[in-house]
C-alpha cells in the first residue's frame, strides 16, 4: 500500500506543479484539463480519479495554501504586544508564499484570500478566548491587521524593502492596539 500512496501523492505533485504553471499565464477559465494533463504527464481519467474538474483543484490549493499561512501564525492574539507580532508574522507568511498567492489570488479573488485569512484568524481567537466573538473592538483590529497587511502586502511588496515595511506595519497596529484601549 505504500507505493500505491506514493503514486498517487507523486501524481498530485504532477498535476498541482502543472496547473500552478498554467494559472500563472491564464485565468481559471481557460485552462483545459487536456492541456494540464498533458503538462502534468497523466491521462485524463487520471485526473479525474484525483480531482472532480479544474474548479475542484483551484479550490484544493487554494485552502491548501491558507492553512500554510494560518499555520505560520501560530501565536494569535490581539494582545498589544500580540497585534505587532501578529501583523509581523502574517506579512512574513505572505512574503513566503507570494509566489502561490499572486497565481491563486490574482485579480478580483484577492479579496477572497483575505477574507478567508481573516475568517481563520478569527476562528482560532474565538476558540482560545470565547468572549472574542462578542467584542466588535477585537474584530475591527483583527479585520484592520489582515486587511490592512494584506493590502501592504499586494501593492508595496515589490516597491520597499520588506523589513522595512513589516516594521512600518507592526508600528500602524500597535498604535491601532493602544485606541483599543
Amino acid at each position: 500500500m505504500i507505493i500505491l500512496d506514493i503514486r498517487i501523492e507523486k501524481t498530485d505533485r504532477a498535476i498541482e506543479k502543472a496547473f500552478m504553471e498554467l494559472r500563472a499565464r491564464q485565468p481559471l477559465e481557460k485552462i483545459r484539463i487536456k492541456d494540464l494533463c498533458t503538462l502534468a504527464k497523466v491521462n485524463k481519467s487520471t485526473f479525474y480519479a484525483h480531482y472532480e474538474d479544474i474548479y475542484e483543484l483551484s479550490s484544493r490549493l487554494e485552502n491548501k495554501l491558507i492553512h500554510v499561512i494560518l499555520d505560520s501564525v501560530p501565536n494569535v492574539g490581539l494582545t498589544a504586544a500580540h497585534t505587532e507580532q501578529l501583523t509581523r508574522e502574517l506579512f512574513h507568511a505572505f512574503v513566503q508564499n507570494q509566489e502561490a498567492v499572486n497565481i491563486l489570488f490574482s485579480g478580483a479573488r484577492q479579496g477572497i484570500f483575505a477574507n478567508c485569512i481573516e475568517k481563520g484568524l478569527r476562528d482560532r481567537l474565538a476558540a482560545k478566548d470565547p468572549t472574542f466573538a462578542a467584542d466588535p473592538d477585537r474584530g475591527i483590529l483583527l479585520s484592520f491587521c489582515v486587511q490592512g497587511c494584506f493590502y501592504a502586502f499586494a501593492n508595496n511588496s515589490g516597491q520597499m524593502d520588506v523589513e522595512h515595511l513589516v516594521d512600518l506595519l507592526a508600528v500602524i497596529a500597535k498604535a491601532a492596539q493602544s485606541l483599543n484601549r
